[in-house]
């Protein structure tokens, strides 16, 4: 009888629930609807924040993308249950992540022209780089539509805002406002099913 291994989608990066331990489900969970939680708020205060200028735009963007970098890094480090391909993806993407938020947060005090065509381009690099992320690590389990669905929308609005020549402040504040909300919803829903689809440990009856 041949011995049987945990698989993992996409050559060991996916999450999959059913082949995951406790720790590594949790931990994942965890990331997921972290992320989630803030795209959601940093959405909404785009959204309701009818005079967002670029520098506005600039900083909560930045902060997002800085924070998710940290976060990613932190799993790829410490998420020692998952496998080594999850992990490595984890980090790059994370550094990438990482870098893009600190040069937009270091640009806010660029001239209009400068800041614009930072802020353009690394956000449309940065959701390019967190869909993909997603979607190369959205596994089987639980919430998978939903992770799908997030890294689709991350990729499109990296597209839509890279290819629109001439974005006016308002209208990048929208679409990154409204993609925000989008992914943070998504992100929040899949770090619940996939919870769910955690084992539950088996109880005991002493006596």
């Amino acid at each position: 009888m041949s011995q049987q291994y945990p698989q993992f989608n996409i050559d060991g990066i996916a999450i999959d629930a059913d082949q995951m331990g406790r720790k590594a489900v949790g931990f994942a969970r965890t990331m997921i609807g972290v992320l989630g939680f803030i795209a959601l708020a940093i959405g909404v205060a785009l959204i309701v924040w009818p005079g967002a200028t670029l520098v506005v735009l600039g900083a909560l963007t930045g902060a997002f993308f800085t924070i998710s970098g940290v976060v990613r890094i932190g799993v790829g480090i410490f998420m020692r249950e998952s496998s080594t391909g999850f992990r490595v993806l984890n980090i790059i993407l994370g550094l990438f992540l990482l870098l893009s938020g600190i040069v937009v947060l270091k640009n806010l005090a660029a001239a209009t022209e400068v800041l614009t065509i930072i802020v353009i381009v690394l956000i449309g690099i940065g959701w390019i780089i967190e869909g993909i992320a997603t979607l190369a690590q959205t596994g089987r389990g639980g919430g998978s539509a939903w992770g799908y669905a997030r890294g689709a929308i991350a990729i499109i609005a990296g597209i839509v805002v890279l290819v629109v020549p001439t974005w006016s402040a308002v209208a990048l504040v929208i679409v990154t406002g409204v993609s925000l909300v989008l992914i943070g919803v998504a992100g929040m829903v899949q770090a619940y099913l996939l919870g769910k689809a955690i084992p539950k440990e088996p109880t005991t009856i002493d006596g």
